[in-house]
């Protein structure tokens, strides 16, 4: 149990961190080509390394969730009470959830039209769904993340007034 929290716990760092490995090799080995041969054999890789940035993207918004670190104006519900700052922080991550959740909505159907009407990444000559789908599948890890923050934020509010 304690590996499979450590493993859920880093999987949005590992494939960010692979990502920009893979999108820096990319960019390095298409400029050294470029500056070598007049015509690049690797006519692909800014389309690639669009691809894995979309991907990167939304998993550093699962990122930013999980650190607690996501956009969030606190100069008002720091004022606040005890109960009306638990309120807030379950309102805020109820609406970060209503969001994600329509976002995910969108995201499948977004990616069904995509593979109906077979649309492909002209350079790579692969579905253009392969992007498509980190829309769905990151709001989910989203979702899982901001429910987590939620509850951190909220245990962290003290028990009592004046706990603090």
């Amino acid at each position: 149990m304690k590996i499979a929290r450590v493993v859920f716990n880093k999987f949005e760092e590992f494939i960010m961190m692979l990502g920009m490995i893979a999108m820096v090799t990319l960019n390095f080995t298409n400029v050294v080509f470029r500056y070598l041969f007049p015509q690049t054999p690797f006519s692909y890789t800014e389309e690639l390394t669009l691809l894995i940035f979309i991907w990167v993207t939304m998993f550093g918004i699962a990122c930013g969730y999980k650190w607690v670190s996501h956009t969030g104006l606190t100069v008002v519900t720091d004022l606040l009470p005890r109960m009306p700052k638990k309120a807030a922080v379950l309102f805020a991550t109820l609406c970060s959830v209503g969001l994600f959740i329509m976002i995910f909505y969108q995201g499948v159907l977004m990616v069904q039209n995509q593979i109906r009407f077979e649309q492909i990444l002209p350079g790579m000559k692969i579905p253009a769904a392969t992007a498509g789908a980190a829309i769905p599948v990151c709001a989910v890890v989203v979702i899982l993340r901001t429910i987590q923050a939620g509850f951190k934020e909220f245990r962290a509010i003290p028990a009592r007034e004046g706990a603090e």
